[in-house]
């Protein structure tokens, strides 16, 4: 059996299912591959998984009214607070200095996923076909369509016919394998080990990120009483530590974290995920393009990686609305319109993902001296408010939003 759509999304998780939704009252027609069942529970990993969201990308999910919806769960961070182990110099970054009430969010990732869906089960030209995996695909011979052959949880085949084709299925993307795109890969041999601690002391707002030596580790504001730990640590020693008991565990994330916010306490599963700089040589090839992680996946650091996913696909949705409005008969798998898209992302994204791999590299080596010289750096950025302010700005996601986003946010 086959089916025929405007765009078919293989990748039913944050970037795709928000890609999907940027497109409603469109009338395109849609289909949204997932290998895993909508309505399957959260796994423990995904339990103990956060996002910090930007505020330009708030701005940009309120455009969406799907912020609403969010916002019971999300912690706001107002303040940053950057600095290296065991050196001085830090970074302090205040919501109040840029007249915004956060600089971003934290939310739990089930939350977002969740709001999502419920967006998508309210849109009639999205179907959603999952669980089902992705095995190949192929062009008729007029050059109109890609023919995709997705299995489902029995192994039965089905065909479908799209005029778009959009990757959004993560590092190991299998549709950038199928299209011929080539990537970077950088392994960073490391794992972010992510769960909940309670803090001594309250957290009032502030994320915390502290470099050392085997990688960073954030405590970012989560509810009142919690936050959510981000460590990164060498693969070998990360999966051990997920392994060991509840003491020797937090005996280790304290002394990697400091006594900044007093003693803390586990309050929740550990999960992990392996950690790699990917960046694909093309975004864009003949009716097909590449968003979030199937074009580049990002280090942790900094926390840039779901924001830069956003930009790319709400980027992509609001060229394809605006080509609509003017002819409803446009084909969405225009070679311009991939071209233009893909040619208005590279900078930020390269810029970005340079940047946060320059702050790894940079802050996760044992050159002796070189931790004083890291240290000077960040007491003299703060001492540089024009090259600070830039800097934050960027990582709010409001330099390089749209005005109206930008107005939004302020």
């Amino acid at each position: 059996m086959s089916r025929d759509y405007d765009i078919a999304v293989v990748g039913g998780g944050l970037a795709g299912a928000t890609f999907a939704c940027a497109l409603a009252d469109t009338g395109l027609s849609i289909a949204l591959v997932e290998a895993v069942a909508f309505d399957a529970p959260a796994d423990e990993n995904m339990k103990a998984r956060t996002t910090a969201i930007a505020a330009g990308t708030r701005a940009m999910f309120e455009e969406l009214d799907l912020w609403a919806d969010m916002a019971h769960d999300a912690a706001p961070i107002k303040r940053l607070h950057v600095s290296q182990q065991g050196r001085f110099g830090s970074v302090r970054v205040n919501a109040a200095d840029y007249d915004l009430s956060a600089l971003g969010y934290v939310l739990h990732n089930v939350t977002m996923i969740e709001v999502l869906r419920a967006r998508l089960a309210q849109m009639p030209q999205v179907d959603v076909i999952a669980p089902a995996r992705f095995e190949s695909l192929t062009r008729d011979a007029a050059g109109e369509r890609i023919e995709l052959t997705c299995a489902s949880k029995d192994g039965a085949s089905e065909i479908l016919r799209t005029r778009l084709l959009v990757g959004a299925d993560g590092a190991n993307s299998s549709v950038r394998s199928a299209l011929g795109i080539g990537a970077h890969i950088d392994d960073y041999h490391q794992r972010a080990i992510v769960t909940f601690v309670e803090p001594e002391r309250a957290h009032g707002g502030c994320a915390y990120e502290r470099f050392t030596p085997d990688g960073p580790v954030a405590l970012l504001p989560c509810t009142r009483a919690s936050c959510a730990a981000v460590w990164t640590l060498p693969s070998e020693r990360a999966e051990r530590m997920c392994a060991v008991d509840e003491d020797e565990f937090m005996d280790e994330l304290q002394a990697a974290f400091g006594q900044r916010l007093g003693a803390l306490k586990l309050a929740g599963p550990r999960g992990s995920y392996p950690l790699a700089r990917v960046l694909c040589d093309r975004a864009a090839v003949d009716r097909a393009v590449l968003i979030g992680n199937a074009g580049h996946a990002l280090h942790p650091a900094a926390a840039q990686g779901f924001n830069l996913a956003i930009r790319d696909a709400l980027l992509l949705a609001a060229m394809l609305r605006e080509r609509l409005a003017a002819d409803s008969a446009f084909d969405p798998g225009d070679a311009d319109l991939l071209s233009g898209w893909a040619e208005a992302r590279r900078p930020d994204q390269h810029r970005v993902a340079n940047f946060t791999d320059t702050i790894v590299r940079l802050f996760s080596n044992r050159i002796p001296m070189l931790d004083h010289a890291r240290g000077a750096g960040l007491f003299g950025l703060s001492l540089l408010p024009s090259i600070r302010d830039d800097m934050a700005r960027r990582s709010m996601g409001l330099a390089l939003a749209p005005a109206r986003i930008r107005e939004a946010s302020s």
